[in-house]
């Protein structure tokens, strides 16, 4: 058995139990991050200084830029079906829509887990985890391959730190009372 079938399987079958079945469609909804998301793009802005302002500015860019063009660029060039597409048994417990490789949310979520790790570095490991959380919810409710999940986290990934590269860059041009550290510390 390929291993990314043998990997969907082990998730979306064998670690389903009553909790789950509860927890994972909660945390694979779009429509549960988006008021958080907007509350921490806020905070940021408000509570972040500069640097927080940088960083938020920089998320709402990624998505704005990354998501759409996986979207409409990759999911529909490559046209993967997704696994309840082709599978008979695959426990569905959450909607989806268009292709399935890349995952937008782990490529969403990475790129979001390298902004936020590099502004609040005390806290990487809970960036990556939940990062990890929502990858790992795709499997389990039935919409995405492993490699679907790879795939995206690894584009999210790079995405965040070609973001990251820019960021110091325009730290370098812009005023002094506009960065966010000093062009020498950056």
């Amino acid at each position: 058995m390929p291993l990314d079938l043998w990997l969907f399987y082990a998730v979306n079958h064998g670690w389903t139990n009553p909790v789950f079945d509860v927890v994972m469609p909660f945390v694979t909804s779009t429509e549960v991050w988006r008021p958080i998301y907007a509350a921490g793009i806020l905070a940021l802005v408000v509570v972040g200084g500069s640097k927080g302002r940088w960083c938020a500015a920089a998320m709402l860019v990624g998505v704005l830029v990354a998501d759409p063009a996986s979207n409409y660029l990759l999911k529909e060039t490559i046209g993967r079906l997704r696994p309840y597409e082709v599978l008979p048994d695959v426990l569905k417990r959450s909607g989806s829509g268009g292709g399935s490789f890349p995952s937008n949310h782990a490529l969403n979520n990475a790129m979001a887990a390298v902004l936020l790790s590099w502004n609040l570095p005390r806290w990487w490991w809970l960036w990556w985890l939940l990062a990890a959380t929502i990858m790992v919810s795709r499997l389990y409710v039935g919409v995405h391959w492993p490699s679907d999940v790879v795939g995206g986290a690894a584009i999210g990934t790079a995405w965040g730190w070609v973001l990251l590269y820019a960021l110091r860059r325009l730290n370098a041009v812009v005023p002094e009372r506009m960065r966010y550290a000093p062009t020498s510390a950056s």
